[in-house]
């Protein structure tokens, strides 16, 4: 009776391969540590030595300095909205590419579940936490939250807040403002001037961002917006749907209902059809975030493009690359008006 041949280890590897343990652990790794990673050669001689022998990495027997694990925790507010599926899509193969898994967390948009999530992370041990979720102007509640992700970050995990916020950790951010108020500017050189506007909760600051950028844009092509034609709502489909039964008495008066995300702008011509509204041709509705499959649903609709895949990427980069000074990265939003992209100006 034969015996059972023993797994291959990491030394073994190494030493088919002709390096040390640890340069043969960092090739595996996908390169994690940048410069650390060896030659594009030497990774290759690794990866084949560990193809010969069966070996694979257990991503749950892997542990950096201090034992911590070679995992990410990944907070978005609600997993069912368009935009956290994307960046959850981005973060899962910028992760991949690292060579680090990813711990998805979500908050259901709770504050108090944040919290709590928050104080759970403390006793996983996660490489890092990247914070997907939206900030607010309750000074209580951002107080809270930075409190908690100071106590991960003492502890050793790596602290990123994706968008913009006053926390004081490394950060992602895109220009919401500036990209809504090129989007209403090229609105307006289109000949339109009735606008109204399905915005999400008046306390977040993204909300508020996207909305007094737009507001800017109209009013410097001589546009203004009444306070009651714009409704808050929650950034979702149904929010949308139910914004246009706020506006429902007025909707002869406009020529947009400009949302300010693409789950919103759904809900609206959702419920624009229903009550036998044409769309675009009586009203033109507007999104943001730029969802993929509304290009294909809805060819020619205006939206601005925000590079939600790209932010797993960008968070890891100041994660996981060596040391360079940054503690922020600003990515560009485009607007695009009827299907076609606008410039920069």
């Amino acid at each position: 009776m034969s015996k059972t041949a023993k797994p291959a280890t990491l030394a073994d590897v190494a030493r088919l391969a002709g390096v040390s343990v640890p340069a043969a652990s960092r090739a595996l790794n996908g390169g994690v540590r940048g410069k650390q990673s060896g030659s594009p050669e030497l990774r290759t001689r690794v990866e084949e030595a560990a193809r010969t022998l069966g070996y694979a990495v257990s991503p749950a027997a892997q542990t950096i300095k201090g034992g911590r694990s070679r995992t990410v925790a990944f907070i978005v507010g609600d997993i069912d909205d368009f935009g956290s599926a994307t960046m959850i899509s981005g973060m899962m193969h910028a992760a991949e590419e690292r060579g680090v898994s990813v711990a998805v967390r979500t908050t259901r948009d709770d504050s108090a579940r944040e919290i709590e999530l928050l104080t759970q992370l403390r006793g996983e041990r996660h490489l890092a936490v990247v914070m997907a979720t939206s900030r607010t102007v309750d000074a209580g509640r951002e107080a809270s939250v930075r409190e908690q992700l100071s106590v991960l970050s003492e502890h050793g995990a790596k602290v990123v807040v994706i968008g913009d916020n006053d926390l004081g950790f490394p950060t992602v951010t895109v220009d919401n403002r500036g990209a809504a108020r090129r989007l209403a500017q090229g609105l307006a050189d289109a000949g339109k001037r009735r606008f109204a506007i399905v915005s999400g909760p008046d306390a977040e600051v993204t909300a508020l961002e996207r909305v007094g950028g737009f507001v800017e844009g109209l009013a410097e092509r001589g546009i203004a917006v009444d306070d009651r034609n714009v409704v808050h709502t929650e950034f979702s489909r149904d929010g949308g749907y139910r914004a246009v039964d706020e506006l429902r008495a007025r909707l002869d008066e406009f020529d947009v209902i400009a949302a300010m995300s693409d789950a919103m702008a759904v809900g609206v011509i959702a419920r624009l059809r229903e009550l036998g509204v044409e769309f675009p041709d009586g009203i033109e509705v507007t999104g943001f975030d730029h969802v993929p499959m509304l290009g294909d649903v809805l060819p020619g609709f205006s939206t601005v493009e925000v590079p939600l895949e790209e932010f797993g990427g960008a968070a890891l980069a100041l994660v996981l690359d060596e040391p360079d000074g940054r503690d922020a990265v600003a990515l560009s939003a485009t607007p695009i008006l009827h299907g076609v992209p606008l410039d920069g100006r």
